[in-house]
Parts: structure tokens; sequence; C-alpha cells
């Protein structure tokens, strides 16, 4: 029996071995094999292996000249290297990482097998399972495919990934059937088992070599859709025959049996027609879920969106509309603007279900966008993650379209250009888009292009608009700035001839009292020095405002000159706070320091620097009332920078003034309340020690601000005043960006504070 059916099974035989060798040969002559196509490969050529050894263990009983025992030895071998490498190329179809411990699992299975097989060759030995013992091996394996095949089922976010992960649980299937068929003990039809792999074969290399694969559902429901076709349609034609048949046994008497059945023919035509459309639609909606009009729905859709002038209402009602016709749960409109040099900025507009507004930047050259920009076709999030030329984009475009979760991208152009994106998620069911959603999809993002436009330039002119009224916004605040450094200009000419007078009246004075007594020829010595002393202090406080004016002038045209040395931060405080110690005294106001001994080596215009913060430091003595506190704390930053708190307890500041009290020339308060002092309280000057503070803090490379609460004689907020400074001193702009909001040096820190004292700087330093 076996020899008259041999020549049959071994033409079948030949026949799938030779289609492997194609399949093979298909793989071969691909040069950008990937991880997958590599296994495949493999795979299909111990498939090659196993189907020869298959076909040598039938042609035991033909040929007893050539009887090989051994080929049922390592049908078991082969089998389960086949499922380890099925095993592998689930993890990598599956998109799941291959397990290193599973493939040398695997692997020492395998070994011990063979070892097993290859002994019993040159000693055979009675009873030893072998067979047995590969196929629990192999059952095991089988179970780790069911468990990959169960999460990737869940794991899977985009209904083609969904698809993918079925088409290869599927494709599993009739490769371990025809594995199993030969494992099996005591089994005839051993050599059937090739033909059942086979099947799983073909689909392996169609999965392998390409990235889009028929949609299983799709097949399975046009499958079972003709399948109820048919077998409707067999029952109609079956009941009619019976009918005609006990109706012509009847009727014959009436007319011939030819004409009857002429009669039953065209009415079961005129019946079944009608009814095989109606069975058609029925069948069509059930397992096609399209229950809407595309051509009524596109009509609706353009009435709808023709009064829409924002992008935000225009995304609402576009990816409303495409939820209740697809059932989507995510949709949002990408708005495209050109930037500079070809640069395309996308912004979501979010339309429906939680998506991220951060928008992104995408070069020229970006595959992703040349394939929006370029081609008129949908791109899905499926190809952006599988497809190698969209694989080479940035990982930060791949990052941000997996961060909006959606399944497809649909372009929109208008005259050529792309204005947006239509982007969707999954539709109902997690069912991939077929053509018919795509082609109505599509024909929505070209009505929706014109509609996207027009909200564009609504949206620019309303932007406009709003520019325009930020402009005016901007002039009235510059105007009135302006209002008051104009006003601080005059004032400056009061202050200025008022401090440059007092000084002069007061010299003027002493000089005629020191001819008058001359002339009387009745001066002492002691009388000369008194003299000369009173002439000394206004000669000196003229020298200093003149020096002020010329420093602010310098700082103008930035003709500050500025040497760099090595100090330490704790000298310099020391240096600035020295000339208003008696000051200090004289008004009972503590000065206290925090954290200055902790700033190492500084790099800074010793004499420059004690200027800044001796002009800081009066600053708050005067506007800081008699009996209360000044605190100076430090500390750093970085690497590169620190900073200096110099805090009062004074009236404050308005937050108007804040900024313009490091205006030349500026001052708080009335100019008719002007009282020259250097240190008394709410004495003023020339407005030109803050500003000299400035420049030389920014000389330094480094930036200055003050916070207060606000001006307040009752409550007294203070004000504290931030210096933040370089290490190592540049010139240029500021390099370290300030936070938006810094707090106020709070009025009892949580950490101890010292009162100032020359002791407590621990210097050694003769002054």
């Amino acid at each position: 029996m076996i020899q008259q059916v041999w020549p049959y099974i071994a033409g079948i035989g030949i026949g799938v071995g030779l289609t492997h060798v194609l399949l093979l040969l298909i793989l071969f002559i691909r040069r950008d094999r990937d991880r997958s196509q590599k296994l495949a490969f493999l795979y299909l050529g111990l498939s090659l292996l196993w189907i020869a050894i298959v076909a040598l263990a039938e042609l035991e009983p033909v040929f007893v000249s050539v009887y090989v025992d051994s080929a049922d030895l390592f049908i078991p071998v082969i089998a389960t290297a086949l499922l380890v490498v099925q095993t592998l190329m689930g993890c990598v179809f599956f998109e799941m990482p291959i397990l290193a411990h599973l493939a040398a699992a695997g692997g020492t299975w395998i070994a011990i097998i063979l070892g097993t097989a290859i002994y019993l060759i040159f000693r055979p030995v009675e009873g030893v399972p072998l067979l047995e013992v590969a196929l629990g091996g192999w059952s095991i394996l089988g179970v780790v495919m069911v468990l990959q095949a169960v999460i990737a089922q869940r794991r899977s976010r985009l209904a083609l990934q969904h698809n993918r992960v079925l088409y290869w649980t599927l494709t599993f299937i009739p490769l371990m059937a025809g594995q199993a068929i030969t494992l099996l003990p005591n089994n005839p039809l051993r050599e059937v088992g090739p033909m059942v792999h086979f099947f799983g074969a073909i689909a392996l290399i169609r999965g392998a070599t390409s990235i889009w694969l028929p949609n299983v559902k799709a097949t399975l429901r046009a499958t079972l859709r003709v399948l109820l076709l048919t077998i409707a349609t067999a029952v109609f034609l079956a009941g009619i025959v019976l009918a005609s048949d006990k109706a012509t046994e009847r009727l014959d008497i009436f007319l011939p049996r030819t004409g009857l059945i002429v009669i039953f023919s065209v009415l079961a035509a005129l019946v079944y027609i009608p009814l095989y459309r109606s069975l058609w639609r029925i069948v069509d909606r059930w397992f096609e879920g399209v229950g809407f009009d595309p051509a009524q729905a596109l009509r609706d859709y353009s009435q709808t969106i023709g009064t829409l002038l924002s992008s935000e209402q225009l995304a609402t009602v576009t990816t409303g509309t495409i939820m209740e016709l697809l059932g989507i749960r995510r949709g949002a409109l990408l708005v495209a603007s050109e930037l500079e040099r070809g640069v395309i900025r996308f912004q979501p507009v979010p339309g429906l279900g939680e998506v991220t507004t951060d928008p992104i930047e995408m070069e020229p050259i970006s595959p992703i966008l040349g394939r929006l920009s370029g081609q008129r076709e949908p791109l899905f999030q499926y190809e952006v993650e599988n497809q190698l030329v969209l694989r080479q984009a940035s990982a930060r475009e791949r990052q941000w379209m997996q961060s909006l979760e959606m399944e497809i991208y649909l372009p929109i152009l208008s005259q050529e250009e792309l204005v947006g994106v239509l982007a969707l998620g999954s539709q109902r069911g997690e069912e991939p888009y077929g053509p018919r959603e795509v082609e109505f999809l599509t024909t929505l993002t070209n009505q929706t292009a014109v509609a996207l436009q027009n909200a564009r330039l609504f949206e620019g002119l309303q932007s406009l608009n709003a520019r325009i009224i930020q402009l005016n916004e901007n002039l009235r605040t510059a105007y009135e700035r302006l209002e008051r450094m104009d006003q601080a200009k005059s004032d400056f000419l009061t202050i200025a001839s008022h401090e440059l007078r007092t000084p002069l009246t007061q010299i003027r004075g002493y000089v005629d009292v020191l001819q008058e007594l001359a002339g009387m020829d009745t001066l002492t010595n002691d009388q000369v020095l008194r003299i000369a002393n009173n002439i000394s202090n206004p000669t000196l406080r003229l020298e200093n405002i003149v020096n002020a004016i010329l420093d602010a002038s310098r700082i103008d045209a930035e003709g500050l000159s500025l040497r760099f040395i090595p100090t330490t931060l704790t000298l310099t405080i020391r240096l600035s706070i020295e000339p208003w110690q008696k000051a200090l005294e004289e008004r009972k106001i503590t000065l206290e320091t925090r954290g200055i001994e902790e700033i190492g080596t500084i790099h800074v215009d010793m004499e420059r620097m004690c200027q800044a913060f001796g002009n800081i430091i009066s600053n708050a003595i005067k506007f800081t009332p008699d009996g209360r506190k000044i605190t100076i704390m430090a500390e750093r930053l970085d690497d590169i920078h620190f900073k200096v708190m110099i805090a009062d307890s004074g009236i404050g500041i308005s937050k108007a003034d804040q900024e313009l009290i490091f205006e030349k020339f500026y001052r708080v308060g009335s100019v008719s309340l002007h009282s020259t002092g250097v240190t008394k309280f709410k004495g003023a000057g020339p407005g030109l020690g803050l500003p000299i503070a400035r420049g030389v803090v920014e000389g330094h490379g480094g930036c200055i601000w003050v916070e207060s609460e606000g001006y307040d004689e009752e409550r007294f907020p203070g004000s504290t005043f931030h210096i933040v400074l370089p290490f190592q001193a540049h010139r240029g702009p500021c390099r370290w960006q300030r936070p938006e909001t810094v707090p106020v040096l709070p009025d009892e820190p949580e950490v101890v504070k010292e009162k100032f004292s020359w002791e407590s700087l621990n210097l050694d330093v003769d002054l």
C-alpha cells in the first residue's frame, strides 16, 4: 500500500521542498535583510532540512537497501530547533525584547536532544523516550508562543500593530501544526506535516518581507460573509427546486413541464435578485460596520465648516463628525506654519480626547515632513515605527508622534502648500483603517483645507490686532516712562544745583571768613585748622558728586576701565562697609552678614566692586529708619556664579519704581522734599549711585535687580537688592538666567545670624 501511495507522497514532498528553496532564494536576494528576515532565512533553512529528514524516514519501508534507522532520531531535534527559532521570531514580530535566557534554554534543550540522538546512532538502546522528551520540550515552547501572542495583543497600541500580531499568531498555527504532526508517536501520516507547514511558511515569508499585511479581521469577515451568502443562496435555490418539482407534478396537466420550469425560473430570478441585494446589505452592515452614506456625510460636513473661523472650533467639529461616523476616541488638527529656512512648525489643536499641545519644528530634510508635504497619501504611525526610511527621522520627531498616540495622519494641502495635518486615533473595535475609510477621510481633508486656511487667516488677523494693541500699550508705557525720565532730568537740574550749591556756599562762606580774619590779622593756628577742615568737607562732597557724574558718563560711553584681580568676597564686603561704619553707629542700625565667608576666591575689580556695594549699602542706610537692621547674605548658585543679597528693613520701593531707580538722575519721592544728606533717613543725592552700581555689576558680566513688596512708611516692608556675579569676571552680558520669581529675604531666616563686627570676618589684612 505504501509503495503504491509513495510516488504521490514523494511528488508532493519534492514540491514542498522546492517551494521552500524558492522562498529561501527570495530572502537571499534581499540585500537589506533586517533581524526578522535573518531569522526567517534561518527558519526556512531548518525547515528544508526537516523536510529532507522526514522524507528520508519515509524511504525506509520502500528502499530497504538504504535503510537508515537514524532518520527518526533527528526529526525531534530539527522540530525543536524550528520552534526555538520560531519563538525568537515571535519576540521580533511581536515587538518584544529577545530574551537571552530563552534562547540559551532552547539551545541547551536542542543540544541535549541532539547529543542523545547521536549517542543512540552508535549505541542503540531500547526504551529511550527521545521522542516523548522532545515533544514535552516542544510543548513548553508552544506555551511560551501562546503567552507571547497574548502579551503582544494586550500591549499593541495601534490597530495595525494589533493586526500584525494577529497575522503572526495565525501564521504560527500551521507551522506548529506541521511540526506537531511529525512529532506525534506512531503517526502514519507523518509526511503530511511538511505539507501543512508549507502554508505557514508562505505566510511567514509574506510577513517577513513586507510591513503591510492583510487585514486579518476583514479577511475573516469577508470569508464568513461569502460563506453565509453561499449558504443562503444554496438554501433558497434548494427550496426553489423542491417547490418547482412539486408544482410540476400537480400542474403538468395544465401546462407542459418545460413551460412550468421556465415560469418558475423567471419567478425565482425576480425574487432572488432583490432578496440577494437586501441580504448583501444586511451582511455588509453587520460585518463591515459602515452604517452611513459617505456622500451625504461629506455634504453635511461641508455645510457645517463653512462658517467656522477658529482652528479650535474646526478641530472640534471635524473630529466630532468622524467620531460619529467611525467611532474614533482621539483626534486633533496639527496646524502647520512655515518658519525660517523651510522649517515647519506643527501646533496641535486638540479636538477629541486628551492630546498634548506641545509643538514641534521639523527640518526640511525630515523624512516625515517630506512624506506629509510631498504626497497626498495618508501617513500611518505604523509606518513611522516600521518603515526603514521613516525610522531615520530624528528621535525627537518620532517620540513626539508617539506622544500624540494617533493612528493615521492625513495631510491638508491648500494649493500644494501643507497647511495642516488631520491626526486621528484608532476607530471602533481597534479596527485598521480600510480603503473605504481612507478614501472618505482623504475627501474630508480636502474639504477641510479651505476652512483651515480661512481659520489661519482669521487667527492671523486676531493675532495682529492683539499685537497692535500690545504695541499701543507698550508705547503708552514707554511714553509714561519718558515723561518720568524727563521729569527726572528736570528734577536732576534742581537737585544738582542744590547739591552743588550747598558745598559751594559752605566753601564760599568759610573763604570769606578766612579773608576777613586775615585782614584783621587775628588768625590763630587753631582757627586756620578749623576753617580748613570746614572747607575740606564740602570740597570732598563736591568732588564725590563730580566723580559720580563722570563715572555715569563713562558707563554710558562703555569707557569704564576695569582691572580684574583675584580677591575674596569677604574682603570686598569689608572694604565696602568701612566708609559707612560711623553712620551705622550714629543711626543705631544693625548690620548682619551671612554666608560671605563660604564664597571662595573671586576675580573682580576691587575698587569698582567696593564702589558698587558701597552705593547699595548707602542706599539701604538712607531708607532704613533708625534702630532697624540691614542684612548682607551670599550664596553659591553654581560652579560659575554666586549671588549677594543686600536686604534692608526700610520703607521699601513701589513696583513702578523698581526698574526706574537704576536709571540716571531718577530718585523716589517729590523733588520738593529733597534734602541733602549722605546717610540721614530719606536723604537724597543726585540719583547716580544705583545706576553706577548696575554699570559696575554688568561690566563684570553680572546682573542686578531689586525686589520689594512696595512703598510703605508704616509697615516698612524693606527692599532686597540681588547681585549675581561670576567667580571669574568677564566683559559681556550676564550668562546666568534669572528665575521668574526670586524669594525675598525673610525677616527671620531659619539659619543663625551674626551681628556684624570686624572680628567676625576673621581677616588678617592690614588696611
